[in-house]
């Protein structure tokens, strides 16, 4: 698709207040507390959900009982739709990290509106070949990045979806440990903090009341794009 193309189909694409009045026309009001799975590997897709207040975890066991986070969620992220289209099973465990206020639509609904709104449809056929770019660059950064890279990318992608101004750069309004940060790009916390105290050791980052302040942008940016 060239350039034009491409613009055209962004401009077709739903805006953010139509896909809560989507969700708050159709969906159910549920609250999860701190700790409970919302889904689990195994169980059918049967909804897709808008997460409106609290943290979310998706991760997946491995044969040797260790964890890898695939994807930590905020308020306003929307997951399940790849799984419910395509009539899958559950193949992650979806876990509340704070107490949880969720819509879930169903998917009998979905596909009701697919069927019916053009552009519903090519936004839904968007979103889930957005998720499918995202898991390849996934695989690509676990298998051919430094940890230090990794560590650095996961901080830029923290930033991108939490960061807020602050007088000493882009605070990561996230509560995430080097526990959780190591189990999201296959390494141990060990590695993850001697990386943090390298990047603080640099200048690129800070750490106020357990949460991370980008102090130099493109320098972190540097070292997430080394191999």
């Amino acid at each position: 698709m060239g350039l034009s193309g491409l613009h055209e189909t962004k401009n077709h694409l739903l805006n953010q207040q139509e896909i809560t009045h989507f969700f708050l026309e159709l969906g159910k009001l549920t609250t999860v507390p701190k700790g409970q799975a919302i889904c689990s590997p195994g169980r059918p897709a049967d909804r897709i959900f808008l997460l409106n207040h609290g943290e979310i975890k998706v991760s997946r066991g491995t044969n040797d009982g260790k964890e890898i986070i695939l994807d930590l969620l905020g308020p306003g992220d929307i997951f399940g739709e790849a799984e419910t289209v395509t009539q899958a099973e559950w193949k992650n465990a979806i876990i509340a990290k704070k107490d949880c206020i969720l819509y879930s639509v169903t998917k009998e609904a979905l596909v009701q509106r697919m069927a019916k709104d053009a552009r519903f449809a090519l936004w839904m056929m968007h979103r889930v070949a957005s998720k499918q770019l995202e898991m390849e660059n996934l695989i690509e950064n676990l298998l051919f990045k430094s940890a230090n890279a990794k560590v650095a990318q996961v901080l830029l992608e923290l930033a991108k979806h939490y960061g807020k101004a602050s007088s000493s750069g882009t605070l990561i309004d996230y509560l995430i440990t080097h526990q959780e940060i190591g189990n999201a790009i296959a390494t141990t916390r060990e590695t993850v903090s001697y990386a943090f105290m390298e990047f603080r050791q640099k200048g690129l980052i800070d750490t106020v009341k357990r949460r991370t302040v980008i102090k130099d942008l493109r320098g972190l940016e540097a070292m997430a794009a080394a191999s």
